[in-house]
């Protein structure tokens, strides 16, 4: 067996906004489209079927959450009250993209964000840009597609902000 490790550079985006945490999560969830496995699974063997119904699942910026993991619930089973979400998040298809061209992508996709109540009725987003991660692959193809992933989720975190910042009257 043969082992090597590599270190590299991750650039952590981290973003406080002056809204509330329910507020941006309602906002992040319903700008984003929702993955859903047994309609894909379903359209197996149907390549064409299946790309029209993953487009049908898309919300902002071609974007679809596949899960969100409740790390605030969680913690209540050691009696600590923190609100936070994990979500796992992007686009089968962009994901596919990148994967015909250099199949360890699919170790970085889809994407994570998380989501948590930073200070009382603020919250603060994080996320890994998906271009310093993807940038693992050393993959022309790869880059081009991760700087364009940058480029969404930066714009539907905004979106969602401002459409929380409106529904509050925060600005």
């Amino acid at each position: 067996m043969k082992t090597s490790e590599t270190q590299r550079q991750i650039v952590s985006v981290k973003i406080n906004a002056d809204v509330t945490f329910e507020s941006f999560v309602k906002s992040f969830q319903k700008r984003l489209g929702k993955f859903d496995q047994a309609a894909i699974a379903a359209l197996m063997g149907q390549p064409r079927e299946a790309a029209a119904a993953i487009q049908g699942m898309e919300g902002d910026q071609g974007l679809m959450i596949f899960f969100a993991l409740d790390h605030g619930r969680a913690l209540t089973m050691v009696g600590k009250s923190q609100k936070a979400i994990r979500f796992i998040l992007g686009n089968p298809l962009v994901a596919i993209q990148m994967t015909q061209h250099d199949v360890r992508a699919g170790q970085y996709v889809p994407l994570t964000l998380i989501a948590y109540e930073h200070e009382e009725n603020r919250v603060r987003i994080e996320y890994d840009q998906p271009s310093s991660i993807l940038g693992a692959c050393e993959n022309a193809e790869v880059d081009k597609t991760a700087r364009e992933l940058d480029r969404k989720l930066r714009l539907v975190v905004e979106h969602a902000i401002e459409d929380a910042s409106s529904a509050t009257g925060r600005k």
